[in-house]
């Protein structure tokens, strides 16, 4: 029998896998965790054995999650909701590394809190779609916490525990406004398609998609917006735009960033980004840096 290992560790090592954590926020109502894992590319992970309810938000990297025989692939554009009692494993599909927030949010705290009853509809809709897409405010938010946990000591603590305070209110929506999604269980044509497009580092065309898994343009659009409430197009936008936003502290030249990311120029880039994220790339790239 395999041995159960929970997620609450804060490093874990092997030959081939690696997983380091950091600790953002511990306190009465939750826990909010960095975490960065990196392993080959099918490299599957120990079995997990998962103590109580924990919420996954990709920020860079894709990986498959698998729960009995089922198996999802997680990206920046989706938020993993993981059940107390749950065994599952990890599946790496891309060699470069996964970064992520874990958050662990203790239920009996926050049931006593004003918005219980959201609390209490986030776990019923948590028990029906583990994989959900996520939104452009819990993507921001969430790369902003990632950013501050880099460089604890430069950061107002009020100013982190606020940040905190809305990464959990986003949570909250995305249980509550989620799309209506399809009875039936994604199908696995829309699994191999989320394969294809990857962590969106490559642009590719709708036909190209269609093309690698078998299946008419038409019927691959139909089916990819039933099962996960938007277009291709603004899936990959979407991912390219999670990128952007985990590089951007750091770049040096934008418009090299938006022609790597695979945006046509540096004014499509920053038109999608403040369309998506409110602000331009280099009004959140100097705000980043100044924190």
């Amino acid at each position: 029998m395999l041995q159960l290992r929970t997620r609450i560790s804060t490093r874990a090592e092997s030959a081939e896998f690696v997983e380091t954590r950091r600790a953002l926020c511990d306190d009465a109502t939750m826990r909010v965790e960095a975490a960065v894992a990196r392993a080959p590319v099918n490299y599957r992970t120990d079995e997990v054995l998962t103590p109580a309810l924990q919420i996954l938000i990709p920020l860079r990297g894709v990986f498959a999650w698998q729960l009995g025989a089922s198996e999802s692939l997680v990206t920046a554009n989706h938020a993993l909701f993981i059940h107390g009692g749950d065994v599952s494993r990890d599946r790496f599909v891309d060699p470069r590394p996964v970064e992520y927030l874990l958050v662990t949010p203790r239920l009996d705290a926050l049931a006593a809190q004003p918005d219980s009853g959201a609390v209490e509809a986030l776990v019923r809709g948590a028990h029906t779609r583990r994989v959900a897409c996520s939104a452009a405010g819990l993507q921001r938010v969430a790369s902003m916490l990632w950013h501050v946990s880099h460089d604890r000591t430069a950061v107002d603590p009020v100013e982190l525990e606020e940040t905190t305070a809305r990464l959990w209110m986003e949570i909250l929506r995305l249980g509550s406004d989620a799309p209506a999604r399809s009875r039936r269980s994604p199908g696995k044509l829309v699994r191999e398609a989320k394969e294809v497009i990857g962590a969106g580092r490559e642009r590719l065309s709708l036909a190209q998609i269609a093309a690698q898994v078998g299946a008419s343009p038409a019927y691959l659009t139909h089916a990819f917006r039933e099962c996960e409430g938007i277009s291709i197009a603004k899936y990959q936008r979407r991912l390219r735009l999670a990128q952007a936003l985990a590089e951007l502290p750091r770049a040096q030249d934008l418009t090299a960033l938006a022609l790597e990311l695979g945006f046509s120029s540096h004014a499509h880039f920053s038109t999608a980004f403040r369309e998506t994220y409110g602000e331009t790339p280099s009004a959140y790239r100097a705000r980043m840096r100044r924190r």
